[in-house]
Formats: C-alpha cells, sequence, structure tokens
C-alpha cells in the first residue's frame, strides 16, 4: 500500500495483514509476494461467499506443497479508516488455468469459497419438519447439519406461518433455499438466504429495503473538477444492464398476476390475485412511486388491472410428500412479482474499494442528467436516483488497487411518472 504526495493513503489502497495457504499437514506458504489479483464474491442468491486469487510463482516457493482440495485460505486485509478488517477463512477447492509464466515460472489460479460448501456437498438431508417456522428450519439445518459456528450465523429474521416439510434427500443449502422460497412476512414479501461479510443472513426483502441507506454514492460528470483518487464515495465507472423491459415485465407478472390453485384430493379450486398497486400501498418498494403509469390497454384495462397477463395454474394437495401447509396464496404470486421489479433497473458500478460494502446494504445513488446545461453535475436523474439495493459484490485487489464491483437493483423511481393522456389510446388506435 503506498501514500499519495500528500503522505496520505488514498481511496483505493489497502493493506493485507495476511494471506496465506495452508494445507492439511500444516504447511504454510505466504501468498502476498506472489498473487497478482484476488477477488472475493457476495451474491443475494448464492447462499456462501466465494472467490478467486491468481498467482504467478516464479521462484517455486509452492516446492513440495502439493494442491488436493484441502487447502485453506486464511485472509485478513485492511483498509485504513474504514471499518473492521475483512478477516476469513476459505477453503481452497479448485486449481485451474496453470501454464509457464516465463522460464522458471508458472501461473495458475486458485478458487475459494466459505468452508460451509465443502461440507454441503457431502451431506444430504431426509427429514421432516411439523408445523414449524421456516426460520427455525434454516437454523436448524445450519447448527444441526451443517454444524456452523453460531458467530457465524448474523440474523436470521422471523418468518410467519407454520409449515409442514419433508426434506427429500436435498443437500443442505439446496433444502435452505428450497424452503426460503415459500417463506413470507405479515406484508408477503419474500426472502432470501445468503452470505455477506457477517455471516449467514435470513431476510426478508421488507427488512432490506426499509434499512436506512448505508452510504450515498454519486458519479460525477468528467468535466467536473474532482480527485477520484481521494474521493471513497465516487463512481468510477457505470454499467445500464437493465433498464426497462416492458414485455418480460408483463409476462412475468410485474404489474399484475392470477392463480387458479387446484386441490385433486379435496376436488376444489381457487383464484388468488396480486398486483403492483397493492404493494405500493403496502410500501413494498424501494424507492415512493412504481415506475409506470395508468396507461390503458385495448380493454381499457391499466397494467394493474390485467391479471391474466401472468396466470398460474398450481396443483396444491393435502397429501403432498414434501410440503403441506404452504400456504401459497401468501408467497408464490408476491413473491415472482418482487423478483422481476428488482431486476428492472440493475446498474453495475464500479467504485474505490469498501470493506464495509457488503450485499443487503442499500445504497443512496446519485445519478447527474447527462446535459450541456449541466456542467457543474448538480442537477440529477430523478428517474436513476434513489435507493437501490446490493445484490451483488466483487471485492477486487490486484497490486496496489482495492475496487469494489457493485451490482444494484431499483424496482421504483424517486419521482412520479407522469399520468397517461387519455388521447394517446385514440391515436395509436387510429394508427393502426
Amino acid at each position: 500500500m503506498a501514500e499519495n504526495e500528500n503522505g496520505m493513503y488514498g481511496s483505493k489502497d489497502y493493506e493485507i495483514k495476511s494471506l496465506e495457504l495452508i494445507n492439511s499437514g500444516g504447511q504454510t506458504v505466504d501468498l502476498r509476494r506472489v498473487f497478482v489479483e484476488m477477488q472475493i464474491f457476495q451474491d443475494l442468491y448464492s447462499s456462501v461467499m466465494n472467490g478467486t486469487i491468481l498467482i504467478t510463482d516464479g521462484n517455486d516457493i509452492f516446492g513440495n506443497f502439493y494442491f488436493v482440495g484441502n487447502e485453506y485460505l486464511r485472509v485478513k486485509i485492511d483498509k485504513p479508516g474504514l471499518g473492521r478488517p475483512l478477516e476469513r477463512m476459505f477453503r481452497v477447492y479448485k486449481s485451474s488455468d496453470r501454464h509457464p509464466a516465463n522460464d522458471s515460472g508458472q501461473t495458475f489460479i486458485l478458487h475459494f469459497c466459505s468452508d460451509e460448501l465443502v461440507s454441503s456437498e457431502q451431506i444430504l438431508v431426509s427429514k421432516a419438519y411439523k408445523s414449524t417456522k421456516i426460520r427455525n428450519i434454516v437454523s436448524d439445518i445450519l447448527l444441526k447439519e451443517l454444524n456452523v459456528d453460531p458467530t457465524r450465523i448474523a440474523k436470521l429474521e422471523d418468518t410467519s406461518g407454520n409449515f409442514d416439510f419433508i426434506i427429500p434427500n436435498y443437500r443442505p443449502f439446496e433444502a435452505i433455499q428450497w424452503v426460503t422460497g415459500r417463506g413470507y412476512d405479515q406484508k408477503k414479501f419474500c426472502y432470501f438466504f445468503f452470505e455477506n461479510k457477517n455471516g449467514f443472513n435470513l431476510a426478508s426483502l421488507q427488512s432490506l429495503i426499509k434499512q436506512p441507506p448505508y452510504k450515498t454514492i454519486r458519479y460525477e460528470l468528467k468535466n467536473v473538477n474532482r480527485d477520484p483518487a481521494n474521493n471513497k464515495d465516487s463512481i468510477d465507472n457505470f454499467e445500464i444492464i437493465s433498464d426497462f423491459d416492458m414485455i418480460n415485465s408483463i409476462t412475468n407478472g410485474s404489474f399484475a398476476s392470477r392463480m387458479l390453485a387446484v386441490d385433486i384430493v379435496k376436488q376444489t379450486s381457487n383464484i388468488y390475485e396480486y398486483d403492483l398497486n397493492i404493494a405500493e400501498g403496502q410500501g413494498n418498494l424501494l424507492n415512493k412511486y412504481k415506475p409506470v403509469n395508468s396507461f390503458k390497454n385495448s380493454k381499457n384495462e391499466t397494467l394493474f388491472q390485467a391479471k391474466n397477463s401472468f396466470f398460474r395454474t398450481y396443483i396444491e394437495t393435502t397429501e403432498s410428500l414434501t410440503e403441506k401447509n404452504s400456504d401459497i396464496k401468501n408467497w408464490l404470486l408476491p413473491r415472482s412479482m418482487h423478483m422481476i421489479m428488482l431486476n428492472h433497473f440493475k446498474i453495475k458500478i464500479v467504485i474505490p474499494g469498501d470493506i464495509e460494502l457488503k450485499v443487503g446494504d442499500v445504497i443512496n445513488y446519485e445519478f447527474p442528467m447527462f446535459d450541456a446545461a449541466n456542467k457543474a453535475g448538480k442537477k440529477l436523474d430523478k428517474r436513476r436516483s434513489g435507493k437501490y439495493l446490493v445484490t451483488a459484490v466483487n471485492h477486487k485487489f490486484s497490486e496496489d488497487v482495492f475496487e469494489s464491483i457493485v451490482e444494484l437493483v431499483s424496482d421504483s423511481f424517486a419521482e412520479q411518472v407522469p399520468g397517461a393522456k387519455d388521447g394517446l389510446n385514440k391515436l395509436t388506435k387510429k394508427g393502426r
């Protein structure tokens, strides 16, 4: 880690306190002088953290060090002035891309993950739960099947409903994700199970989007005077992955949905409906306003009234071998809508490395207007600015540079969309 010209550490500097490879025999190799790049990944849709480390060995430091998949990587990385160090022990499970780097050296990539994933791949869970909360099922699998250290569990939020489940020889993390997908809270928010810097989490979408923003970050126009090397809250680069896709949103139930639930044993059926107006009214959005207005289709229906745009038939039975009392009406349609809406706006940004930034955080993202009159960069794009949920983080360490590559999603606007004009419908009909 190097000081800048003012004798201070820059926003992308970091310090590796420990980077050691340890084999099952207790042999240790210090990787600080031979690693080229290391990436540590967190993902809202992944049960565990994982990563890669690129190594160039020109002095045969590994000599008699044989890789067999029983190795561990001890990591301790600090960023002065920014929270607690990132300190973890990972399991090395794979080596790849090994080839000569020069006349006497070699380069290769080591792949690592949380040790619990390796354990999970060796275990099958065949277990019955009677009238049990999903939170308690997740806790039971973590503690009794995977023997997870309780200190590695960050939070397991309470869930609504009591369920009967028979887990039919699923791997532990597979079982956890399966039951998590059926979880809901009092406002029908879905749940996520994931690992971040703090540990394992079971969290509802409600609790995630309602938390105060971890920080405010801003993309500053290139013509604005700034020192990006010393601005820890600036965005170096961004990419809009998805902006809007009306067809995809409609057909996947972003705005309205209907479900026919059929019980083949009782020979009964029920119709359930859900729409974005309900979600908005319950405060189920990151920002204040939904990203569409009341424009009507050829049948004089708004997006929220056209329930058949996403129609599901679900066969349920009281004699199900795997689940009873699944309360399908409370989780299937709301989860489908929330999962699609979360990806309505997706942005990837690159910022100076932030060890404390983690999956599940909320960020307030300030995005300037790109126009000639906004040379100072103070006028914000109200459409893209606002609260975003962090769904993926890649902490990337290379040489003396530490960057965080972050995936952000949002389902709503901070500013209301202008209302639809009645005359537009007539205009489109004339043009047919």
